[in-house]
């Protein structure tokens, strides 16, 4: 019945992102068969530029938009910084900005791109130069009267939604971690490895704000009888962070251990928001995060850090005490290191069988 309702409204709606409510019942069926990762080999990504091909941008790239004045029938949500604009070839763009106000600018593309590099479905999240045209000084607070020039922003987050149409029984909301024990592998799902892995690497990158409007269910833009839904993070700004959620050097390494309970592979979750339950994690699930994490090089895990701009978050963070007592910015090769600690922790665990 679900497949029948996709594909009679698909025509009806919107090309790039459509949206369907259906049904508890229903929602829980695309939910068995969802995916949450593709087959592939993670040492074969590029983390320093992320996903290429039509509408992609590189690590260098200056990207150019004119500014599209507030509408206030249609406010902005949310409480980061950020307004659209549109590219000279009609492209409309979600811009975040301003990371001393919104680490989501540097978060949201280190998340979103570990999640890409490790198989796992994500939205296309890049960090550029912005030359936006005809541009207040600050869109968010910016009102009609507010000046308008030629203004340049840097670093910004450019966000490519996946194309498809969601599924929801409540609008804009998914799933939650809890719920990723309903995919079913005998249903066409993902294997229990998988989603038990996905929920393991939400700890590892401490996907705070993880409430259901910030996972979705998706069936993709060419699947019109939705026969292999996704599932997947949507929003993975509150990464690398700390209880705050907010990305941190600091508050990511105050969390010493990924554990609750090693013993049972009880993973530590509910401490960086208190939104889902600890997971308890299978030996398949975290042999599988383990080898996908293992398949990274170090010069991966340099570019992941680098390409999100982190360089320039640690000039705006709390300041780090190093080994010899001196206080300074953390630098990429701070996170680099931590990144491999926590890996480890992974790594050396064995959880039972």
């Amino acid at each position: 019945m679900l497949t029948f309702l996709i594909a009679a409204l698909l025509p009806l709606l919107p090309a790039v992102l459509q949206a369907k409510v259906v049904s508890p019942e229903e929602r829980r069926e695309v939910l068995r068969r969802a995916h949450v990762r593709e087959d592939i080999d993670p040492s074969t990504r590029d983390l320093l530029n992320g996903p290429q091909g039509p509408g992609a941008y590189g690590s260098d790239a200056e990207v150019r938009c004119r500014y599209e004045e507030k509408d206030p029938k249609r406010p902005l949500g949310g409480h980061s910084k950020k307004f659209p604009c549109w590219t000279a070839d009609g492209e409309r763009l979600k811009i975040k900005y301003d990371g001393s106000a919104n680490p989501e600018v540097f978060g949201e593309v280190a998340g979103s791109r570990l999640l890409w590099g490790l198989g796992f479905y994500a939205e296309r999240l890049y960090s550029v130069k912005l030359v936006c045209e005809n541009c207040p000084a600050d869109p968010w607070t910016a009102t009609a009267d507010s000046p308008r020039a030629t203004r340049t922003f840097f670093p910004v987050s450019i966000q490519k939604r996946l194309k498809g149409t969601e599924v929801s029984e409540t609008e804009e909301e998914g799933f939650t971690f809890d719920e990723l024990g309903l995919v079913d592998e005998s249903a066409g799902g993902s294997s229990p490895a998988e989603a038990d892995a996905l929920k393991l690497l939400a700890v590892f990158m401490n996907h705070g704000d993880n409430t259901a409007n910030q996972q979705r269910l998706l069936c993709l833009e060419g699947d019109e009888a939705c026969k292999r839904p996704i599932a997947y993070i949507t929003d993975a700004g509150g990464t690398f962070g700390g209880k705050g959620y907010f990305t941190s050097y600091r508050n990511w390494a105050k969390k010493k251990s990924l554990w609750k309970d090693p013993s049972q592979c009880l993973a530590d979750f509910e401490t960086t928001s208190s939104r889902s339950r600890d997971p308890k994690v299978s030996e398949a699930g975290r042999a599988l995060l383990s080898e996908l994490l293992g398949k990274l090089s170090e010069k991966q895990i340099r570019d992941l850090f680098t390409g999100a701009r982190f360089d320039a978050l640690g000039k705006l963070d709390h300041p780090i005490v190093d080994e010899k007592g001196r206080s300074r910015p953390a630098v990429v090769e701070d996170w680099v290191k931590l990144f491999m600690k926590r890996r480890e922790q992974i790594s050396t665990a064995s959880c039972p069988q």
